[in-house]
């Protein structure tokens, strides 16, 4: 497909990039930047000590450690959605135009099924009740702290309920196609992010370098995917146990943790999943996939090129299979 500047399009990606990146940083300014710089001398004091059996040096370890951790998630993924921006800007608007006019005429492919896009708006429903909440009763605003805290467990809940589902199903298939010696590798495609190939492709974008072609999903696709994992359970079991026992436990360690780590998640979320995922201009103004479940050949052969090869090797064996098939109902017609 012919490169065409579609101003329109460009300026609401460029619009709504600043706008979740602006939220983002605001974000990661009031809650890891200002912190650190406010408490650095205090902090630097207490790490130094080494104590290890202080919950009061883990606590700010902790909190150190996070702070940290949030800066550095954000200028990389800040840098990240910049880089796509800078490289897709004479894109803007392809696919949601392609997928407006011809899109009907090509053939699809199935990428996400029923269950994964039920999953998908689970977990968006769960998390941004959970993050408007939280941060509401943290900052006293929209209702009383005990409704949003109320609102809050009953989501992080559900969240945890969706986490272990998910978790169980997946486990479940693994230990299946293990006992029938199936390679775990190609049968989940998430594994990527645990070969050399998926650090050589997060490096290469980040200089500026073409990646290596794409599998079903790209370096930040994969990120997300695992991240989540992360994010739950850095959430879900200090939560858990803070409900069970109240925030002070362990000396607000468990507090300390949920808290920052809620940073951490909505931060990634505004910046980079927000700003690469749904306003990036080759896309924007919003992926079609995610409730669709399918993605046109054209783009899924530009976006994940060695994802389509295995599949069009499926479906020609499907093909295959189905001729032969026929084939032998006719001769046992015949005999």
């Amino acid at each position: 497909m012919a490169r065409v500047l579609r101003p329109g399009y460009l300026v609401g990606s460029i619009i709504g990039i600043a706008i979740v990146l602006g939220l983002g940083w605001g974000l990661v300014y009031s809650l890891a930047i200002e912190p650190l710089k406010n408490s650095w001398a205090l902090r630097t004091s207490i790490l130094s000590q080494f104590d290890l059996s202080s919950l009061s040096w883990w606590r700010n370890f902790i909190s150190f450690a996070f702070d940290i951790l949030i800066i550095v998630v954000a200028i990389i993924g800040s840098w990240w959605v910049l880089a796509a921006l800078y490289r897709e800007a004479r894109e803007a608007g392809k696919w949601w135009t392609y997928f407006r006019s011809e899109a009907s005429k090509d053939i699809v492919l199935p990428r996400l099924t029923l269950w994964q896009r039920v999953q998908h708006i689970w977990l968006i429903a769960t998390f941004t009740t959970c993050a408007v909440t939280g941060f509401a009763a943290y900052a006293n605003l929209l209702a009383s702290r005990t409704t949003l805290l109320t609102i809050h467990v009953y989501s992080g809940l559900a969240m945890g309920v969706l986490a272990i589902i998910h978790f169980a199903y997946y486990t479940a298939q693994a230990v299946v196609a293990k006992i029938r010696g199936e390679s775990l590798r190609k049968k989940f495609p998430m594994l990527e992010i645990y070969t050399r190939k998926f650090l050589k492709n997060v490096f290469r974008v980040l200089v500026g370098k073409k990646p290596e072609p794409y599998g079903k999903y790209d370096p930040e696709q994969l990120f997300e995917y695992w991240g989540v994992y992360w994010g739950i359970a850095v959430l879900g079991v200090p939560g858990l146990l803070m409900l069970l026992y109240g925030p002070d436990m362990l000396g607000g360690i468990l507090w300390t943790a949920h808290f920052k780590e809620a940073v951490l998640a909505v931060a990634f979320i505004l910046i980079v999943h927000m700003g690469y995922a749904n306003f990036r201009p080759s896309i924007f103004p919003v992926d079609p996939t995610f409730w669709t479940g399918k993605m046109p050949l054209k783009r899924a052969k530009e976006e994940h090129p060695a994802w389509v090869q295995e599949e069009l090797k499926k479906l020609q064996k499907r093909e295959h299979v189905a001729i032969e098939a026929r084939e032998q109902e006719v001769t046992a017609r015949k005999a």
